[in-house]
Parts: C-alpha cells; structure tokens; sequence
C-alpha cells in the first residue's frame, strides 16, 4: 500500500472569487468631478457666447432709443431743456439744423401752445452697423396735451443715421419714415418737416 497516496491531503474546494472592494467615497468623488468639470465647461461656454455678443450693439440700441424718446419729448414749461437733451445726442448738420429750428421759432410754438408732450419707444431695428457708423429705426408712441387737448399718435417711425464721435455714438441724421403726414408730429396744428439731415416737430 502506498502510504504516502493516503496521506495526501484532499484538494479545497475552488472559492469563487471576491469583487474588488470599492470604497463608498468613490462614487461620490466621481460624481463631483463631473459636477466641476460641467460647470467649469459652463462657466467657458458662458464667456465665449458673450464675447461674441458684446459689439456694442446694445449700447448703440440704448442710444437710438433714447435719442427718439427725447426729440418728441418737452415741456412748455421748460423748452430749454428739450433742446439741451436733443443736442447733447446730437453731431454734425442735425445739430447745427436742430439748434437753428428751435432758436427760430420751435421754443416759442411750444410755449404759445403749452405743449407737453412725452415719447414711449416701442422698438429700436438697427441696420448697416459698422465700426463708426450705423442706422437705426426707432419706433415711439408720443403722448401730447396742449391748447387743442390730449392726444396720441402711435407707432411713429423715424430712421437715424449714427456715426461714432469720441467714443459715444451721436446722430448726424433724422429721417421722418411717417409718410402719411400724420406721424411724427403732435396733434392740433402738427407739421413735421425734414430739411436735410434735420427734422423739426412742431407741435
């Protein structure tokens, strides 16, 4: 009998073998690095789209939006200032036009009358925007009371021509688009003439 067959151990059973063990920060640790690296992503993505919209067309909206709201706005009890806010928007033959429109006569129309009139823009379109220049159209509701009494014109149109002088865009021309001869103007005995680069509301 071989004695050294029965002394041998049996075999153990093969074990099936363990899953590695994953540490329960894992996950979490994976799952904030993804949440920085999205918002990292973001935060680039964010600057890019920015960048690309910053040229300076929403000042240049601002500035034809308020120059409109401002050339169809004055008060009878203070004409003065109408014309100083219109000017200070003002460059080139528009100034020089407008200056010399409300010196002649436009300040006393508006006293005689007790005008007060009050512009509400609606849209600002620009167009043919470029580094020094560019056109907007400038939509305004104007609300008006006077000797005649109250009235309102809506959707008044005019199409400015900007050009850019010291770093701030000025308007260097006003271009009445209201075509039936109503818009433009205040109510009661309105005109509105455009003579060259120039429009002069009277109300």
């Amino acid at each position: 009998m071989d004695l050294d067959a029965e002394q041998a151990p049996s075999p153990e059973p093969e074990r099936e073998p363990r899953p590695p063990a994953v540490s329960g920060r894992g996950p979490f640790i994976v799952a904030v690095s993804l949440a920085v690296l999205f918002a990292v992503a973001a935060a680039i993505l964010a600057v890019l789209l920015a960048g690309q919209g910053d040229d300076g067309s929403e000042r240049l909206r601002e500035t034809a939006g308020r120059f409109g709201e401002a050339l169809v706005s004055y008060d009878y009890h203070d004409p003065e200032a109408h014309r100083d806010t219109v000017l200070g928007f003002a460059t080139g033959s528009f100034r020089d036009e407008y200056e010399a429109a409300f010196d002649q006569g436009l300040a006393k129309v508006i006293t005689e009358v007790k005008a007060v009139s009050r512009g509400h823009v609606k849209d600002v379109y620009l167009s043919a925007v470029d580094e020094d220049r560019a056109q907007a159209i400038v939509v305004v509701d104007i609300d008006h009371e006077g000797s005649g009494g109250p009235n309102t014109l809506y959707d008044v149109y005019f199409r400015l021509t900007l050009v850019k002088v010291g770093g701030s865009w000025k308007v260097d021309q006003v271009t009445d688009l209201n075509f039936d001869g109503g818009g433009g103007t205040a109510p009661g005995s309105s005109t509105t003439t455009t003579t060259g680069s120039a429009v002069t509301s009277v109300p």
